[in-house]
């Protein structure tokens, strides 16, 4: 088993059984999500015991899991679109915008909630300018609201190293882990993520200027349309 198969084991668990569902519509899949989300939620900012941190951190981890397999059901079965790609981002940062609240209403650490939470919707405003104006450069039909998969193969091997790794810290079953410790847990949990995604903003706007160096824009439609009449394929 290879490393990036060991820490990603969720990934892969999800995608292994997403072709099982592709009955479903994917707005199904991300409500579900977003259901599993919010009562991991209310356990970790109402809850005071062991218990709720490690059920709710586990149903927080549980929505992650499922937020793998809408994506992959939307795009088999050619029912991705802007709109779905909105609802399903949305859910996932909403998340973690509210994970940080919850956390620190639990702990009483209102640093942790403006902090924490205003990192994560710092990341999501930044990713979704990104995606947005690189749409509209590459001439895409489908906003990639979330581009970092378009940034990274155009990044010197250190930049990609440094993604990996910080991939590796945000991935979700940390929470769980951390959880086992308590509300402290989900605290120290709280912080470690909320610099991870300082961290991750700075190298998508390093990632953001390199690809505009590196990448040409593509052309207008209308040149697009032109070429291939004279090719005689219009």
């Amino acid at each position: 088993m290879t490393l990036d198969r060991l820490l990603n084991w969720d990934r892969d668990t999800a995608l292994a059984i997403a072709p099982r569902l592709a009955w479903l519509h994917p707005h199904w899949i991300t409500t579900a999500s977003l259901v599993l989300a919010l009562v991991g939620l209310a356990l970790i900012g109402h809850g005071t015991d062991w218990i709720s941190a490690v059920t709710g951190a586990g149903l927080i981890f549980a929505s992650r899991w499922v937020d793998w397999i809408d994506g992959h059901v939307a795009r088999a079965t050619g029912r991705a679109t802007n709109l779905g790609g909105l609802y399903d981002i949305a859910v996932g940062y909403v998340t973690m915008v509210l994970v940080m609240v919850a956390i620190g209403l639990r702990q009483d650490d209102g640093a942790l909630m403006w902090v924490g939470a205003g990192a994560a919707i710092l990341l999501r405003l930044l990713l979704m300018a990104v995606g947005w104006g690189l749409a509209h450069r590459q001439r895409l039909d489908v906003v990639p609201w979330n581009p970092q998969k378009l940034l990274t193969p155009r990044q010197r091997p250190i930049m990609r190293r440094i993604k990996w790794t910080l991939d590796v810290c945000r991935n979700d079953y940390w929470i769980v882990l951390f959880a086992l410790a308590g509300g402290a847990g989900l605290q120290l949990w709280g912080w470690l993520y909320t610099a991870v995604v300082i961290t991750l903003i700075l190298w998508i706007a390093a990632a953001t200027m390199r690809y505009l160096w590196r990448v040409l824009p593509a052309a207008p439609r209308h040149e697009d349309d032109h070429l291939k009449c004279e090719a005689g394929t219009c």
